[in-house]
């Protein structure tokens, strides 16, 4: 019995007016669970077996420029791939590019991706998991699950390419969201937390329910947001939203380079002005193991690399594509995938010492991918003053991303956070928090 990726690369193989092809076989087995504050409403087991079809052809039309096209499909794997590499081609041949060609092989990284605990029982792993965050509920009265879902989810890739790649790998994703409130009737708060991880050793139940229910509380006690300038601490998950915010992966494409989008060049600094705190170094990297973002190969089959993007302040390396790295004569380093910040040399100790707002959660980070300019709803901080922790909630965080980094300490002690791998507290030396018109 032919394979449904046997039959895909013998319809592609046919074709001999491509210039290149890539077919993806994705086999997804994965479990579902939903709860109330009352009991498991729900379970849900899912399967999906897909292969997808890349395409590249020269573009249609009579051009003074050779160009060429790419385009991709999807089909049920054991279905005629037939009708799909024909619509692939199709509307392959619309579009217009400037030529590149598709990655050769290449030696692949060994980086875990697939927990064995979960790979053995998806659906016993949450029921655990799920058992766990009862108790841990069901003992703090300072606030109270209302819901709870559960996701895991086993993955196995098979890619092969014109080129000759033809590369293999597993990987486990495990997400949860939960909905806590604090409070009752038209005063109560509510927090909903979304957590991706790969393996259940790096997902502690109880520590997160202890967390998100402090934090809660804490929010339904919250004062109004002061007027303040000053230093500014992040730790943990808000520094990892902080840094994956989307400035770093904009400025450091090869694709937003090519585009103009992006003014950083290797070899320049990537601030506009002093710098005045610890040097910054990052690296964009996919082989961290069980990161959010680590594969062995992305979706074009480039190999996982731990790229130097920034080192001691100044821009490297582009994270890039292989048809970018070829208009842009650079690397092709694969997608992003995730950030690695190197220890700083001050103990967390130090870098929360009075005065300081601790920022916890934003109601939406997103500052303007090119510029790096934010001014984000502040969800739950605190001001840490006087020998007290006040929390409030409300107000604006207003700065600069690269400014801020541009004058910050880098704690000494180190954690891993599913997309970020670093330092696990940043004490930036000025930023503002500014009321919102309703307080």
């Amino acid at each position: 019995m032919v394979e449904p990726l046997d039959r895909a690369v013998e319809g592609l193989t046919a074709r001999k007016e491509l210039l290149g092809w890539t077919v993806t076989h994705r086999r997804v087995r994965g479990e579902q669970l939903f709860a109330d504050r009352q009991r498991v409403e729900a379970r849900r087991s899912v399967e999906s077996d897909q292969l997808i079809l890349d395409v590249l052809c020269t573009s249609d039309g009579a051009s003074d420029t050779p160009s060429c096209g790419a385009a991709s499909a999807t089909v049920t794997a054991g279905e005629d791939p037939g009708p799909a590499i024909e619509f692939a081609i199709a509307a392959a041949r619309r579009t217009r590019n400037r030529p590149y060609s598709l990655p050769s092989p290449a030696p692949l990284p060994d980086v875990a991706l697939a927990d064995p605990v979960l790979l053995a029982d998806l659906s016993g792993a949450l029921q655990s998991l799920h058992d766990r965050l009862d108790a841990s509920a069901s003992r703090d009265p300072a606030a109270r699950l209302t819901l709870a879902e559960w996701f895991a989810e086993a993955e196995e890739t098979h890619l092969v390419n014109s080129q000759g790649i033809n590369a293999r790998q597993s990987r486990t994703e495990l997400s949860l969201e939960w909905i806590v409130l604090a409070g009752q009737g038209q005063e109560r708060v509510e927090t909903l937390i979304d957590l991706d991880r790969r393996r259940l050793a790096d997902l502690d139940v109880e520590a997160e329910w202890e967390r998100i229910a402090r934090q809660t509380a804490d929010r339904h006690s919250a004062g109004a947001a002061p007027m303040y300038t000053g230093p500014v601490v992040l730790r943990g998950h808000a520094l990892r939203t902080f840094l994956n915010s989307g400035p770093f992966q904009t400025l450091g494409s090869g694709r937003s380079r090519f585009s103009k989008l992006s003014s950083w060049e290797p070899g320049h600094s990537i601030f506009r002005g002093e710098v005045r705190g610890d040097p910054l170094t990052v690296w964009a990297t996919r082989i961290v193991p069980y990161g959010e973002h680590a594969s062995r190969f992305d979706d074009e089959g480039l190999p996982g690399q731990r790229v130097l993007m920034i080192d001691r302040n100044v821009f490297r390396s582009y994270s890039a594509s292989q048809r970018y790295a070829t208009y842009l004569s650079v690397p092709a380093t694969g997608s992003f995938g995730d950030i690695e910040v190197p220890p700083g040399a001050a103990p967390a100790a130090d870098l929360i010492v009075e005065p300081h707002v601790e920022v916890i959660s934003w109601s939406d980070f997103s500052p303007e991918p090119t510029i790096g300019d934010f001014a984000a709803e502040i969800r739950l901080a605190y001001l840490v003053e006087s020998g007290q922790r006040r929390p409030f909630s409300g107000g604006l965080l207003v700065g600069n991303l690269f400014d801020a980094l541009a004058d910050v300490r880098w704690s000494a002690e180190t954690g891993f956070f599913g997309s970020y791998l670093g330092p696990t507290t940043a004490r930036f030396a000025s930023l503002q928090v500014t009321p919102s018109r309703a307080n």
